[in-house]
């Protein structure tokens, strides 16, 4: 592990890493790929929809026209195809959602444990990770602080939450798949009226959608990785490796944990 290199270098906008480092980026890029793909489902359903009901206007169209020029044209579809407008309309899973994206953070907070701790041992992380001092600290440190870019920009909204909240909601929505006391879940087209709702009330309960937690979770990632970047300037400035020993264990639990991507063209059956 002495012989690896492991600059890490972050502006606040890319990221400069020795090779040695690339599967800790690569991990973390993985993972938003896929929470993006998941959170934007909805959205391309929707796209598609639209072009469906196009294209079931222009059948509706062609068929008049077939009719008026008393062309002879057989063919029976074995549904009406309006229907295939409707089945593509869809309950967005909005618990679904929040579970994965605490699953995103939970990921953030074992690396955290892995580099705070100098190890990869995956139940040593399992055992610091059922902490509750460790699970506040963290989001108290890395999620609902002023470090975090979307708490910067938003003071008002989250004022009243606080880190046992949002434990007390991913408790309960990966053990019962119901929201807490003091925090609900809603829908992000409906983030307005939550908020008049919140002023309403006038009371600590607050309603958080799976936009807002993506985007405390993207800056949470931002807090670790200018933390890492402190760090290893630190370590340079001072001719010290504890920066270097931190980090190779970050790598080293990843390598050892994390999914393999295999691509199809990788499949040698």
């Amino acid at each position: 592990m002495e012989n690896k290199s492991t600059h890490f270098i972050f502006d606040g906008e890319k990221i400069i890493i020795s090779s040695d480092l690339y599967p800790i980026v690569n991990f973390l890029q993985w993972i938003e790929k896929e929470v993006e793909n998941f959170l934007g489902f909805e959205k391309k359903l929707e796209s598609i929809r639209k072009q469906c009901l196009e294209i079931v206007k222009l059948v509706e169209l062609l068929s008049v026209k077939l009719k008026e020029n008393s062309i002879d044209f057989s063919f029976t579809l074995s549904e009406n195809p309006s229907t295939l407008a409707d089945k593509l309309k869809i309950t967005r899973p909005i618990r679904s959602e929040m579970i994965v994206l605490f699953a995103n953070l939970e990921t953030l907070f074992c690396l955290n444990l892995a580099y705070e701790n100098k190890t990869s041992d995956k139940d040593k992380i399992r055992e610091l990770a059922k902490s509750p001092s460790n699970v506040q600290g963290f989001l108290e440190r890395f999620c609902l602080t002023q470090d975090n870019e979307w708490i910067k920009q938003n003071p008002e909204r989250f004022k009243n939450i606080t880190a046992k909240d949002l434990r007390y909601l991913r408790n309960n929505l990966t053990h019962f798949f119901s929201v807490s006391e003091k925090l609900g879940v809603v829908h992000p087209a409906l983030s307005n009226k939550a908020r008049e709702v919140e002023r309403k009330i006038n009371v600590s309960f607050k309603f958080i959608s799976p936009a807002d937690l993506y985007e405390i979770i993207k800056g949470t990632a931002k807090v670790m990785i200018r933390k890492w970047n402190k760090d290893c300037q630190d370590s340079l400035a001072k001719n010290s490796d504890e920066f270097r020993q931190r980090i190779l264990f970050v790598k080293d639990i990843i390598e050892k944990q994390g999914a393999v991507i295999v691509g199809e063209n990788q499949l040698n059956i």
